[in-house]
């Protein structure tokens, strides 16, 4: 296995979960929530594609990138055009980061599928993808902290606009 090709694949599939990480950080004091969604949501899809990995041959389709691209524009816009007060319990958190987490655990479960099928097919693909969404995701969360882009918070339109403008990099990507 070359361990070098595995990770440059998760670090790849992953910059996406530092974009939504630091976006969703911007309004949300729920880091925790956020990064458990999304990991957690990640991991289910990446060892659910390693398992069909393993019974599937000759079938692997790109637009399974779209469809993140597609989901992460309709949260986007959703919190772009809700104007009502963002709710922020836990339980809400949670759920804004599990579909977040499947937005862009779709081409991680994408690469983790096509891997298998190149017979990348170990339990520790899953695991060195779900890792590097991780650290991807609380790196983009640390940084929404500093103090260079602290004036973003106040900016409301900032999140929506970047969950947005990364759906649409992944649907175009898709297609070109």
């Amino acid at each position: 296995m070359n361990i070098l090709f595995l990770t440059a694949t998760a670090l790849t599939v992953s910059a996406d979960s530092f974009f939504c990480g630091f976006s969703l950080s911007l309004t949300s004091k729920k880091k925790s929530e956020i990064v458990a969604g999304i990991v957690l949501t990640v991991f289910a899809l990446c060892t659910a594609a390693n398992l069909l990995g393993n019974f599937l041959s000759d079938v692997f389709s790109e637009e399974v990138a779209a469809a993140g691209g597609i989901i992460l524009i309709a949260v986007g816009l959703n919190n772009l055009i809700n104007t009502a007060p963002e709710k922020t319990g836990a339980e809400e958190v949670f759920k804004k980061s599990l579909v977040v987490g499947f937005a862009v655990g779709l081409d991680g479960a994408a690469a983790t599928l096509s891997l298998a099928l190149m017979g990348y097919a170990d339990f520790y693909v899953p695991l060195l993808i779900t890792a590097t969404h991780l650290i991807t995701i609380v790196l983009g969360t640390h940084l929404s902290e500093s103090g260079f882009f602290s004036g973003l918070k106040n900016f409301k339109a900032a999140a929506p606009i970047m969950l947005i403008g990364l759906g649409a990099y992944k649907l175009l990507s898709a297609f070109l």
